[in-house]
């Protein structure tokens, strides 16, 4: 169904010499110290304007009634900061905490994702300082505060042709999906793998490796809300250290998929994980996990066989 929501704005603070390119502007915080048409970007003045994009979020927060956020689209590309707490794709955050995170995502980068408030507002970090915001038609007048507090604005197309590409995966990862999955595990030819994915990014995921088809374990770890999928037929290879980084490097040169590599585990501790990105080269010495025994696999494909679930949230998580 279409979202009601038709009106998309960029925000910026560009003039249009400085947006068309003809004037040199700073466009993030790594700018901050250096010379821009003789004068220097301080700290103080990045802080003045990145204060009038918070107010600006903040005020059309109010104007539409705003006051809980839902993370869409989430990535992480580094551990989430202690204040956010537990980040995960359709987390609810109060208006504080969005404005907080915003403020984030102005700064560092490595966090994003979509502050959505229902049909209300979403908003949108996008590269080189601007933000997207989406608005229903009877809240443009709200937007007269925004160029009030010095910042620009520009109608553009709200991109419909980019939202709910995936089917949301309503299956629980309950003890029925465990069991499942045990039953799969013992058909399979291959290895299995477990993908538990609560965000987008280097830093939002956990590969849990099947050694003895012994679930439990995984099956108490994986955290509230993630989506969890099970690969079945996976080729495990095994080798020493000594030849590790021989055959990563053959795996890598055939195909063009990441290369998970995990150290065998002892003693039921959990393995170490190390993922070999595509067109990244491989790992050093020093960047391998402890251990003189490794497996390794290449990241699944779309199509391979596997079953999914989300993990349902600590208030309504049942015995696994």
């Amino acid at each position: 169904m279409a979202s009601p929501m038709t009106l998309c704005f960029l925000v910026f603070k560009y003039d249009e010499p400085r947006r068309s390119g003809l004037i040199a502007d700073w466009t993030s915080f790594e700018d901050v110290g250096k010379s821009f048409n003789g004068e220097v970007l301080t700290a103080a003045e990045y802080q003045r304007v990145e204060d009038s994009y918070i107010s600006a979020v903040g005020s059309l927060a109010d104007a539409v009634q705003a006051d809980r956020f839902e993370l869409r689209n989430l990535a992480l590309n580094e551990p989430p900061p202690t204040w956010l707490g537990a980040a995960y794709e359709g987390r609810s955050v109060d208006r504080r905490t969005a404005l907080r995170l915003l403020r984030r995502m102005l700064r560092h980068g490595l966090i994003s994702c979509t502050l959505e408030s229902g049909d209300a507002l979403r908003v949108t970090v996008e590269t080189d300082f601007y933000v997207s915001v989406e608005i229903q038609p009877d809240a443009v007048e709200y937007l007269e505060e925004v160029r009030r507090l010095g910042l620009n604005l520009a109608a553009v197309d709200c991109g419909e042709e980019g939202r709910d590409e995936t089917a949301a995966i309503s299956r629980p990862a309950d003890g029925q999906f465990w069991e499942e999955v045990a039953r799969s595990i013992g058909l399979s030819r291959g290895a299995t793998v477990i993908l538990e994915r609560w965000a987008e990014g280097s830093c939002g995921y956990l590969w849990h490796p099947v050694f003895d088809g012994n679930l439990s374990v995984i099956a108490g770890s994986v955290r509230p809300n993630s989506l969890v999928t099970a690969y079945f037929e996976t080729n495990v290879q095994w080798v020493s250290r000594r030849n590790l980084l021989p055959a990563i490097e053959s795996a890598v040169v055939a195909e063009e998929f990441p290369v998970v590599i995990f150290s065998r585990s002892t003693g039921g501790v959990a393995p170490e994980i190390l993922v070999c990105k595509e067109g990244v080269g491989p790992p050093t010495e020093a960047e391998v996990p402890p251990g003189d025994d490794f497996g390794f696999f290449l990241w699944p494909d779309d199509d391979s066989a596997s079953l999914q679930a989300v993990v349902p949230g600590d208030g309504d998580r049942s015995a696994q």
